[in-house]
């Protein structure tokens, strides 16, 4: 159920009278001359227009409550939309571009040959909204069940039609609510609850979402009519149904009817069946600034769900919420533990990782390790329905790869076992998150080169950046921006290294795998001809020879590079490639 942060027309009505309750008649009139300076020139008359005295008004309201023809212009524009699809051409594909390629469609254009009916239905649809505005729900009922049962359902054999999207100029959720509305208004009250369950549940076929109650409660000003009865029959009706919609509008009924307290009851008494129930009630608590309550609600919830539940992340934040609230930092890490068992996220470690004592951390790094490794051995199924509507994914569970496990070995400073997770990869895939030998590789080199992760060398700096940054995936929507997750991991991890200590034998070990590592990738990426991959060859190998220089071992580095070059002597491309990586260095010098 998506939400934009636009004011809902109830609110913004309540809002307007409120402000002009307040405002006196010199204010109303400077407002207003303000408003006219700001008008644009060709806009001016429409101004005008608007300031029309209460009669004209009237009477416009009138002409709108008796549109006694928009039903029959609702039908006529149905017809001669399928007199056209009758003559509708079919498009063809051009095979240079692949896509429809005709005078009116291709495929990004649903709308087709049908473009000339887009003005009109938004027209019709303003009429229906003028009609429930001014009164005539019956006529704004009918109106809009035509408009969505046939004129958004019309497609040709195509595919090709007019869809709610291509109404730029309607708030096609809004009409949902005001139809809602109507039906609700124009139901005897003993029908209500069975009916407008109905036509709810037939919203997704209309505009791919489902709508909620307040939704019909906020768009009209007017008291909605038998409010309170409505609410109990339609909780009894909802009881009886089943499907997260149905789980959903309980929920919300609940809330405008009883409020926090029954919440409460309803989470306790059918929490298991109705776990987001609890996240209800922790919101309403948390509304009433009531920590201490939610954070003992969400001790409950976490004791009374099964222990691999998904959703038991969800409550997890809520408890961590209180917990913060309060100061109370054993409760804290508690609920961190909770939410990361639940979901072993990459940000839900370093949640766990912040809460943590810093003495405390490497035995909860390995006890992160072993849910994690539980986790991968028996990956849990998707405990939502196969129908859900749900934008988000508060009851599915994660997908995780070996990136986070390699992750918590390197916080840990665990190195061995990062090494073993990372040996046996292939050399070509680094930017797979389930491949974690990029990131060893990177991660290894820079504690051999003993410099801090803000000061490594040029090329050595882009390749751990690179490896942090596709461990996080390069589409994640938190991964960007000074308190994102690749910013927090980089943190972390820069607190975290000049700690970190590798005996000799480690040293020795580790600097000659990522060698043989690094070769093995540039064998696979220059022998393969992979020319997109080419930089991240030279940058890999460059990032080795730094490695060595910082350790004193230039002779070496020259013949790590030397190496490469004469085995690849005729990759004109991959050759330029690694000398602008030394380059770089030359240049950082």
């Amino acid at each position: 159920m998506p939400r934009t942060d636009k004011l809902s027309l109830k609110t913004f009505w309540d809002a307007v009278e409120g402000q002009l309750a307040a405002l006196s008649t010199d204010e109303l009139r400077s407002i207003l001359r303000a408003l006219a300076v700001e008008t644009r020139p060709l806009e001016r008359r429409a101004f005008l227009d608007k300031l029309k005295p209460a009669k004209q008004v009237a009477a416009r309201a009138r002409k709108a409550a008796a549109d006694d023809e928009l039903l029959s212009d609702i039908d006529d524009l149905v017809e001669e939309f399928r007199e056209k699809m009758g003559s509708a051409e079919e498009p063809w594909e051009d095979e240079r571009h692949g896509y429809w390629d005709d005078d009116y469609y291709n495929d990004e254009d649903s709308v087709g040959p049908y473009e000339e009916f887009v003005e009109p239905l938004a027209g019709l649809f303003d009429r229906a909204e003028a009609a429930f505005d001014y009164g005539n729900l019956p006529l704004a009922r009918d109106a809009y069940r035509k408009l969505f049962e046939e004129a958004l359902h019309l497609e040709d054999d195509y595919g090709r039609g007019v869809s709610a999207s291509d109404l730029s100029g309607v708030d096609i959720g809004e009409a949902c609510a005001r139809y809602l509305r109507a039906v609700y208004e124009t139901k005897q009250p003993a029908r209500r609850p069975a009916s407008l369950l109905e036509q709810m549940r037939q919203m997704p076929g209309w505009i791919a979402q489902y709508p909620t109650f307040d939704d019909i409660l906020q768009i009209s000003p007017k008291p909605l009519p038998d409010q309170d009865r409505f609410l109990a029959d339609w909780i009894a009706l909802l009881r009886k149904q089943s499907g997260n919609d149905a789980d959903a509008w309980l929920r919300e009924a609940v809330r405008l009817l009883q409020g926090a307290a029954g919440l409460e009851e309803l989470a306790r008494a059918e929490g298991k069946n109705r776990p987001r129930a609890y996240l209800d009630w922790f919101t309403a608590l948390e509304e009433d600034g009531k920590h201490r309550e939610t954070l003992t609600a969400a001790q409950e919830a976490l004791q009374k769900l099964p222990a691999k539940l998904p959703i038991r992340a969800a409550i997890a934040d809520h408890l961590c919420a209180a917990a913060a609230k309060l100061k109370d930092d054993e409760a804290l890490r508690a609920g961190r533990w909770e939410a990361f068992a639940a979901k072993p996220t990459l940000p839900r470690l370093l949640d766990l990782w912040d809460a943590a004592p810093a003495g405390e951390r490497p035995a909860l790094m390995q006890q992160a390790a072993d849910r994690v490794k539980d986790y991968l051995a028996h990956p849990p199924r998707d405990s939502q329905m196969t129908n859900d509507w749900r934008e988000d994914s508060l009851e599915s569970p994660a997908w995780i790869d070996n990136s986070i496990l390699a992750h918590i070995h390197l916080l840990a400073g665990d190195w061995d076992a990062a090494h073993q997770l990372a040996v046996h990869q292939k050399p070509l895939g680094w930017s797979s998150r389930d491949n974690p030998q990029g990131l060893a590789v990177a991660a290894f080199l820079a504690l051999l080169s003993g410099k801090p992760p803000a000061t490594l060398p040029a090329n050595l700096a882009q390749l751990w950046q690179g490896r942090l940054q596709a461990s996080v995936g390069f589409g994640y929507e938190g991964s960007s921006g000074e308190g994102g997750l690749l910013k927090r991991l980089e943190k972390t991890y820069a607190e975290q290294f000049p700690r970190a200590s590798l005996s000799k034998t480690q040293e020795k070990d580790f600097l000659a795998w990522c060698l043989e590592a690094a070769n093995q990738r540039v064998d696979a990426i220059v022998g393969g001809q992979h020319r997109g991959s080419y930089d991240k060859a030279a940058v890999l190998i460059a990032a080795c020879a730094e490695t060595l220089r910082q350790r004193g071992h230039d002779k070496e580095a020259d013949a790590v590079l030397d190496d490469v070059r004469n085995r690849f002597p005729r990759h004109r491309a991959f050759l330029a490639e690694l000398d602008t990586a030394t380059q770089r260095v030359k240049r950082k010098k």
